[in-house]
């Protein structure tokens, strides 16, 4: 499970994301919207966190994990849109760029499609030696 280059980025997601809602829990920062009593930005966070952590257990199935990884990227996507909207409403647009939070997401979206690749790339290769046989 380890062994496979996409589960260490997929690992690394999850530290990273796990990371971001501690800082979202425990300080008040840009991150912090509350719609309604609701705070998006942690509910958003811990669907990303499920999510992930559903990828990072299903890599027997490849073709579900693949679904699931398109699906995680769009959340992910919609993470960030919605974060990057929130902070121009509210906040100054540059204190939001010079955040350590997005660029942490932006590496989160990143080693999300570094693993959708080796994934991709594992998949190819087993169809490959099925066609072989």
């Amino acid at each position: 499970m380890i062994q496979r280059i996409q589960s260490l980025y997929i690992f690394l997601y999850i530290i990273i994301k796990c990371f971001l809602l501690y800082m979202a829990l425990t300080y008040k920062s840009l991150f912090h919207f509350f719609i309604y009593k609701v705070d998006l930005i942690s509910s958003l966070l811990i669907l990303l966190i499920i999510f992930s952590i559903v990828i990072f257990l299903s890599f027997k199935k490849r073709k579900t994990q693949i679904k699931l990884m398109y699906f995680l990227i769009m959340l992910q996507l919609l993470f960030i849109t919605s974060i990057s909207i929130f902070a121009y409403i509210e906040v100054d647009s540059l204190n939001y760029l010079q955040n350590y939070q997005t660029i942490l997401s932006g590496i989160g979206l990143l080693l999300l499609l570094l693993c959708l690749r080796g994934i991709k790339k594992d998949q190819n290769l087993i169809d490959s030696i099925d066609r072989v046989r």
